[in-house]
Order: C-alpha cells, then structure tokens, then sequence
C-alpha cells in the first residue's frame, strides 16, 4: 500500500490514478517543450548536453544528434570575456537563475542574439543535477535598436556626429583640458548661400554639396579631433590639446582653402564658401552650451564681414544674449495679453487621400519682437515656469477650434497635441485635459498627447502610470520623433501608446540612406506586429512620400500635404467658412 500525506494507505487503484495523472501531465510538458519556438537546452551538471527541443536546431542551426554529449561552448561567438561565462557558472552553481542576451554563433557561422535563461535543477537529494537552458531569438529586435542608437548618435547623411555626441564629446573634452591644462577649440562652420543651391538646384543636389562639405571637413582635423554636423549646412569642429591660437586660425585657414576647390555634385559644378566663428575654451567659455553659442556668434560676425572667411569671438558679441533676456522678459505677458496663436498641420491617410488629425502648433508674436520662433520662446517658457499655464490654455483652445472642425464635417478628426516633459510631469495634467474634455464635449478617443521618448523615460515607472491613467479616460499616447532618444522597442511594451511619430530626419534620410529606409521599415514592421499606428513626419516631397507608403507608413504629415496653417486659414472641410459666407 501506498501512503497519503495524512499516512493513511492509498488503494491501489488511486495509486494507479495518480500514476497516470503524472504521466499524462509529464506527456504534456514533454509536447509543449517540443511544440514551443523557444530554445530549450538540458545539461548535466557538467555542462555535458543530455536534451535539445526542435526550438534550438531552429535557432542555432545545430541538429540534436550532432550536440548532445557535447559541451555548449560551440555557441560562443568570442563576443564576450571570460569573466561573462565565469559569472554564469558562480550564478547557477549557487542555486540561481542567470538572464542575459548572449551573442552566439550559429552553425552557418553568423552571429545571433539570444534572450536566455539558465536554470539549476535539483535532485531528488538536493543537489543541482542538470541545468536547463531556454533562450528566444532577439536578433532582430537588437538590430533594430542597435542601428536606432547609431542613428541617434549619428547623422543619417553624412555619417558624422550629430548634436547629441558633439555635446558629450565637448563635455569630455574639456573635462580633460581641465585636467592637463590645454585648450579646446570650437568651430563653427556654416555654407554660405546653401539656401540658395537648394532653391535653385533642389534638395538632392543639396544634400550632395552636405556630403562633400563633411568628407573635406574631416580632411582637415587630426583623427582625434570631432567633426558634427548639427543640421542643415552647419556643423561643428572640436580640436583638442591647443596650445596656441594660432593652430586654430590654421585649421580654419586650411577650411577655407579646401572648401575653394569646386564641388562637384551630379552634373553640376559649384563654387561653396563657409563662414567660420571661433571660441576657446577656457578664455570663451567653460561649458559646452557656452562655446557653442558663442562660435556660433562669431560664426555670423564673419557672414556679416563678407562670409569666407573666420571670426574669434569677442566679449561685444554677446549683444545677442541680451535679446535673449528681454524676450524672457517679454514672454511673461504674453499669455495675459493674447500673443500667443496656434495653427495646425493635417495628417493624412495615404490610403484614403484625407485628413485624420491635425497637430496643433503653438506661435508666439510679440509687438515688440516680432514673430519669435517656437525654438527660441519654447525653452524661454519653461526657463521662466510658464509652459504649464500656456500649454494649458493651448491645449483648450486646440480642442475648442478642432470641436469646430469636426463640426464642420470632420466629425472622428483628431487633434495631435504636445505635451512637453514639465507639463507630463506636472501633478495635475489629468485633472486638466479631463477636464478641458468635459467642458468642450471632446470626445476623448479623438485627442492624442504626443511625448517625446525622452520624456518617457525620464522615469519609466511614473510614466507608465500616468499613461495609464489617460488611458483609462479614452485618451490616445504617441510617441513624437521616434528613434532620436532612447531608442529601445521593447520599452513599448511597457507603456499603452497607440502611435509612432518617425522623426523626420529619417524621413529625408530615406531617399539617400538604405540605413534609414531599413530603420523605418523596421520601425513600421515591428509596430504593426504591437498594433501601433505610424506616422512619417516632414515629408516634403512625391519621393519621400512613395517610400514611405512602400515601407507600410500610411499616414504622414509636411509641407508636401500643407504647411501649418491658422484654423481660418485651413481649407474645406476643415472649417465652415463657406457656409457662414452664403448665409
């Protein structure tokens, strides 16, 4: 007879009962360990391979009969140090489960990443008898990411640095001129009239003489010195270990005298200038924010000297950063007195040829300053606390003017509306757009708050949260210029956002970069596979517009479509100008 746990006897009918219940349980884990696309491995306590599941043979390329009995170490790539694999054996021989993504070799020798996890098994006495192995193949997720952080370190044009890593490099930069007492050179380099050349030969030609203008840049500095390339025709020089002006003046000489050959793009031939400003460290500046803004001052002292040539900045220069402070003191009335407008941009279904949403703009025009644009009053407003009240009267003005475009004709018209860091962050945010909803009967499934992933992830956890909660209200998430932050798809998993904004510099990066067309179709793929939407923004031309619609984004925004336009000014059906005029 066989004992129960309270040590009465069991029947041999129960025992016969019990027995078969196991087997059948062991039958069905045995067939779901078959049946599952993840790699499962089983080892001896040795490491020696006892058991592998079709998964592995899937993902390695190794069939079972040619490694079991064999020790795993013909996965290793040579990837990571020793110490990687010491660590694994000191975690699972404690009785722990080691988790990491592994870079392994697969039989046809390519390498692959796989998300795995390594458990201890114990034996009836206690001990670890066997380990077991179970891995799921993210190589195309890591890819993904990888080029994505490539792509937001790096211009997707010229391959060379773009703001982002100029500041770190800047930073690290001075930090070690601290340290050994030399100086740092900044310079500022701009194309003079490269508006010009896009104008009248377009944008392809363009982006051509940008391609050049870095090749001969690079030319000029040592290898360890930086060249960035912070948007449109201007870009950056970092020189390290100065110890005489003089050595700057003749890099920025050698510029000149570079950039006076003539370039060649398609069948054109042109002549291209710069115009150079100059600023060191420490004498100019002491962060990395300091040198830039004052080369750049010197960058246009020069162009208002003639441009080809170079200026080094002087202490008058920063006449400018007083404009800078009587804006700041401008903004402060600004809501109060009305200055402040918004306008809209359509966003279109390709699919359909019609507008879905409308991303509201906001615009600032000060009697005193003129039209100021929102990359410089923007940051004045959160210098000067005042983007949480603006933004919250943008965001009611946005819903009331759009409530009148859904009127209109566009009744399921969606207004896009950004949020910045300090308003998601702001304790009463969902107190606002609930009730600014309520107020001007918007339907909350119509109205999508935008976020950069920066601001996701300045804490993911209050994020997660907070994105929850308007969830919860019927309020749609998207994510604005994807891929130039964090860059990581699976933390998409983590929030409830409905779209994908790809930035636009991947967008004009496409017609010229297949990195940047496989990162948006990438992109594209792995949302659908989410069930997010995906939105191009900046398009700006029929080229750009077609790969996109190739690459699976069908809804888009740019000046192709419409440049940002007030409510009054937006055409049919957006508004009932038409109706009010023949009554």
């Amino acid at each position: 007879m066989i004992a129960n746990s309270d040590h009465t006897p069991e029947s041999g009918a129960e025992s016969i009962y019990l027995n078969s219940k196991v087997a059948g349980i062991t039958q069905m884990l045995a067939h779901a360990v078959e049946q599952t696309d993840d790699a499962v491995m089983i080892t001896r306590a040795d490491g020696i391979i006892e058991y592998v599941n079709p998964g592995f043979e899937r993902i390695t390329g190794y069939r079972a009969c040619d490694v079991i009995g064999r020790n795993p170490g013909f996965l290793r790539s040579g990837m990571h140090p020793p110490i990687f694999y010491s660590e694994i054996w000191r975690t699972i021989r404690r009785g722990e489960s080691f988790r990491s993504v592994f870079t392994n070799r697969h039989f046809s020798g390519e390498l692959y990443f796989e998300e795995k996890t390594i458990s201890p098994i114990r034996g009836s006495d206690g001990t670890i008898s066997h380990f077991v192995a179970t891995g799921k193949d993210v190589t195309q997720r890591i890819s993904v990411e990888r080029r994505l952080e490539y792509l937001a370190n790096y211009d997707a044009l010229t391959g060379l640095p773009n703001r982002s890593l100029l500041h770190d490099r800047l930073t690290q930069a001075i930090q070690r001129a601290h340290r050994n007492g030399k100086a740092v050179a900044v310079q500022f380099v701009d194309l003079d009239r490269f508006k010009l050349i896009n104008d009248t030969l377009g944008h392809n030609i363009g982006d051509r003489v940008l391609i050049e203008a870095a090749t001969r840049l690079r030319h000029c500095l040592r290898a360890t010195d930086t060249v960035a390339r912070l948007g449109g025709d201007e870009f950056v020089l970092i020189q390290e270990d100065v110890d005489h002006p003089d050595a700057v003046e003749q890099v920025a000489r050698k510029i000149l005298d570079t950039f006076a050959a003539r370039f060649a793009a398609g069948t054109h031939s042109l002549f291209v200038s710069a115009s150079i400003g100059l600023a060191l460290y420490p004498d100019d500046g002491l962060s990395p924010d300091e040198l830039l803004m004052r080369a750049d001052l010197a960058m246009y002292r020069a162009k208002e000297g003639g441009r080809n040539s170079f200026r080094f900045f002087e202490a008058a220069m920063d006449a400018n950063a007083m404009r800078t402070l009587t804006l700041g003191v401008a903004i402060r009335g600004a809501l109060e007195n009305r200055e402040f407008s918004l306008v809209y941009q359509p966003i279109i279904d390709t699919r359909t040829h019609r507008a879905v949403a409308v991303e509201a703009l906001l615009r600032w025009h000060s009697p005193d300053h003129g039209t100021v644009p929102p990359d410089h009053f923007i940051p004045l407003l959160e210098e000067n606390g005042l983007i949480v009240p603006v933004s919250r009267w943008a965001l009611r003005e946005a819903l009331r003017q759009v409530r009148a475009m859904q009127e209109a004709g566009q009744p399921e018209l969606r207004l896009a509306f950004n949020l910045s860091s300090r308003q998601f962050r702001d304790v009463g945010l969902l107190q606002d757009v609930t009730a600014a909803l309520d107020e001007l009967d918007f339907t909350p499934r119509l109205l999508e708050l935008e976020l950069t992933e920066s601001a996701l992830m300045d804490n993911p956890e209050a994020s997660a949260a907070v994105l929850e909660a308007l969830r919860t209200h019927g309020i749609r998430m998207a994510v604005d210029d994807f891929g130039t932050g964090y860059s990581s798809l699976a933390y998409l998993m983590c929030f409830p956002v409905r779209t994908l904004k790809i930035d636009r510099s991947f967008v004009h990066g496409m017609e010229h970069s297949h990195e940047a067309a496989t990162i948006v179709r990438a992109i594209a793929s792995l949302a659908g596979s989410l069930g997010l939407e995906v939105i191009g923004e900046g398009v700006e031309n029929l080229a750009q517009l077609a790969l996109l619609q190739e690459l699976g984004c069908h809804q888009v925004q740019g000046f192709l479509f419409s440049r940002p336009l007030p409510a009054a000014e937006l055409p049919p059906p957006f508004n009932n100008r038409e109706q009010h005029q023949r009554k």
